[in-house]
């Protein structure tokens, strides 16, 4: 397997054990998951704001897991679908940080109660947002590889 594809392919387990922890974990057990810091804390947040991280939470339990699941399997066999998932689970990771810079910018404007963007809060999904945009093209400049 090429250094590349390791990458990516350890892209999707360490995103799966980071979305099992920090989302399905903010469903059943909010506020110890905000006390390792992967979750904004209750009291500085608006109640409804929590209530919506669970339910994103939730929706991401039931579908990035499993995409991030399949797509490693997939990739590892060197199969369409590994290629296929991937490019789903890479395109859910453009998207669900601008969804997230975007509710901070209009929290702040409405005046809600919540936790101004951390510097953290940019960098990190910033730099997925890269490995998503780098990992797609690296599966489109190998997809001739996968059957």
């Amino acid at each position: 397997m090429s250094v590349g594809l390791r990458v990516v392919v350890g892209f999707h387990i360490v995103s799966f054990f980071l979305w099992l922890v920090g989302q399905t974990g903010a469903v059943f057990m909010y506020d110890t998951v905000a006390g390792w810091g992967l979750q904004d804390p209750r009291n500085l947040l608006d109640p409804v704001i929590v209530e919506v991280n669970r339910g994103i939470g939730l929706a991401d339990t039931l579908v990035m897991l499993p995409l991030h699941s399949v797509a490693a399997l997939g990739l590892v066999k060197r199969r369409t679908y590994g290629l296929i998932t991937s490019w789903l689970v890479f395109g859910m990771t453009i998207y669900w940080p601008t969804v997230f810079w975007s509710t901070q910018y209009f929290y702040g404007k409405a005046g809600v109660t919540h936790q101004p963007t951390q510097p953290e809060a940019i960098v990190l999904p910033g730099i997925m947002m890269l490995i998503a945009i780098w990992g797609s093209w690296f599966l489109a400049k190998h997809r001739g590889e996968f059957q």
